[in-house]
């Protein structure tokens, strides 16, 4: 099944550390948004932090030439970009959530991609154990 995947590679607010972003996002940042993501049908709501005591295992696998520049990812899948955007206008969510981003991200140097995801491997490998 492919699936429509909105990524943010964020940059988090100049003066908030790993530990307390990660503590804002997950306590008081997402509990505001996953009613609003249930209400309009959003699959997955998906953080990864790109801590610095991570990258050494980047550096040491040498995956790449070049080490990502943001300290998040955040993602959303959803089965039509329309439920994104029914969520993204509803003036209730942009009352109150969409000003709690000013909390913890820096939007001007943040990122955004949009495209289908297609999974290789999740609920097929519970398949095949049976």
């Amino acid at each position: 099944m492919t699936e429509i995947c909105i990524t943010i590679t964020g940059i988090r607010k100049p003066g908030l550390n790993e530990s307390d972003f990660h503590t804002y996002l997950t306590n008081h940042h997402a509990p505001l948004a996953l009613p609003f993501l249930l209400k309009y049908g959003i699959k997955e709501y998906n953080l990864i932090d790109n801590f610095t005591t991570c990258r050494p295992y980047a550096e040491e696998m040498q995956m790449s030439k070049k080490l990502a520049d943001y300290d998040y990812i955040v993602q959303f899948v959803m089965g039509d970009i329309r439920d994104f955007k029914r969520l993204w206008e509803d003036e209730e969510f942009r009352a109150s959530v969409k000003p709690d981003h000013e909390n913890f991200a820096d939007e001007t140097r943040s990122g955004i991609s949009i495209g289908y995801r297609t999974r290789f491997i999740g609920v097929e490998r519970d398949e095949l154990k049976n």
